[in-house]
């Protein structure tokens, strides 16, 4: 009998097995079920931070083919706009492929692979979780001693077992083209700003509408096009707000005035869960790793914190299994001692503050904050791991604010700015 049932082929799942073997638990201990057939479509932004990129290809042994590169990213908001410059590379790419690529090497490596398998039930017996599946309009069950939840925002594993979670949001997305640009100024309505396929573009206007998040114009590396031929532009609610109707109307009135044209017959959706230092990931047997455990609170970002969770609970788990024990001591506050953790809890933190209450405040700390717009040209920071440069960031602003005073939270004036010049 297999020891370890991973429930979710996705990242998270399939960065589990690959650690799980580099911890010593031999293939034929770990079974990993998803209720999908891969290769399958999956909606995603499509961009992996320098940190994702980087433990990507550990697991991996080479840089992810296909997609591309870039190390520049653009926030944005009515309040200006300035760049960011990555420590290295990030990729760019089709999350179908990346996650068809990632369950391939658990394949090539032993791991047994069930697809087409759907958690309907899971409970405990005894010393052990019995997990009922659906599959080819059959039910069967089967008992492990360990379970791993890698199955998403709203996984089985822990709505079945209401295990304490984190905000649950609500992302829309489509791909569209970007319309020819027209002699003009550049501005809505006289010619389209021409936007960098090399760039990522985040920009926080939501804000101004009362919507807790962000939108983004991403290229998207549609397998067989050119960088720049086509772009995925969403908006994510990160307090799951705001219904899916005023999302999608917000996204395509977003794209037009910035001057693209959707080519996808519809703006579709889906829920992200986020990362709550609060949040309960692991019972006897059983751990939670992935965005069933909680992704970026901040932007979203979510394949690099699930190659993390499942970096740090899959040694954990080895341990657990070599020693007989069905309980990890101090797992979840463990993993808050871990870098992944602290920077988490640090994005958590950012969260707060920029999605509940005085947004407006808070947006023009992030864009007038000196020492914050230094560290993101510099090129020496990775995005999401600030959290070693916390200190110096409250410290510079502190001063900053005795010389200038602080920021009110009064209305910010509409108007977008020009996409920022390339970075030198």
């Amino acid at each position: 009998m297999s020891a370890i049932a991973i429930v979710g082929g996705g990242p998270s799942g399939s960065a589990t097995a690959l650690q799980l073997l580099r911890a010593g638990v031999g293939a034929d201990q770990i079974v990993i079920f998803d209720q999908a057939t891969f290769p399958r479509p999956k909606l995603c932004g499509g961009a992996l931070t320098t940190r994702g990129t980087e433990l990507l290809e550990d697991l991996l042994g080479e840089h992810p083919v296909g997609g591309c590169d870039t190390r520049e990213l653009e926030f944005r908001c009515a309040l200006g706009a300035f760049p960011i410059v990555e420590r290295g590379q990030q990729w760019l790419y089709d999350r179908g492929v990346l996650d068809n690529r990632l369950l391939d090497e658990c394949k090539r490596l032993g791991v047994e692979v069930r697809e087409a398998h759907r958690l309907t039930g899971i409970v405990a017996d005894g010393e052990s979780w019995s997990l009922t599946f659906q599959h080819n309009r059959q039910s069967h069950t089967e008992t492990f001693p360990w379970v791993v939840g890698a199955d998403g925002a709203r996984g089985a594993v822990r709505r079945s077992l209401e295990l304490r979670g984190g905000v649950v949001g609500r992302l829309v997305e489509s791909v569209y083209v970007q319309r020819p640009s027209r002699p003009g100024t550049g501005r809505p309505g006289t010619g389209a700003p021409e936007f960098d396929p090399g760039r990522l573009y985040f920009d926080f206007d939501p804000l101004l509408d009362d919507i807790p998040g962000y939108a983004w114009i991403f290229t998207y590396p549609k397998p067989g096009s050119e960088p720049g031929a086509f772009w995925k532009i969403g908006i994510m609610d990160g307090r799951g707000v705001t219904d899916g109707k005023t999302l999608r109307a917000w996204t395509d009135a977003y794209a037009d005035r910035n001057g693209f044209d959707r080519v996808d017959a519809k703006i579709a959706g889906w829920p992200e869960h986020y990362y709550d230092p609060k949040t309960e990931a692991h019972r006897p047997g059983l751990v939670l790793v992935g965005e069933a455990w909680g992704i970026d609170p901040l932007l979203g970002e979510g394949i690099a914190p699930s190659l993390e969770t499942a970096m740090y609970a899959a040694p954990r788990i080895a341990e657990a299994l070599a020693a007989g024990r069905r309980t990890i001591p101090d797992f979840e506050r463990g993993f808050l001692k871990s870098e992944a953790g602290r920077n988490l809890r640090f994005q958590y933190r950012l969260a707060k503050l920029l999605y509940t209450g005085k947004s407006r405040r808070w947006l023009r700390v992030l864009f007038g904050h000196e020492y914050m717009r230094e560290l993101a040209g510099a090129g020496t920071e990775a995005y999401g791991r600030l959290e070693h440069q916390m200190m110096r960031l409250a410290r510079a602003y502190v001063w900053q604010s005795l010389k200038r005073g602080f920021p009110s939270n009064a209305p910010i004036p509409r108007g977008l700015p020009e996409p920022a010049a390339p970075a030198p």
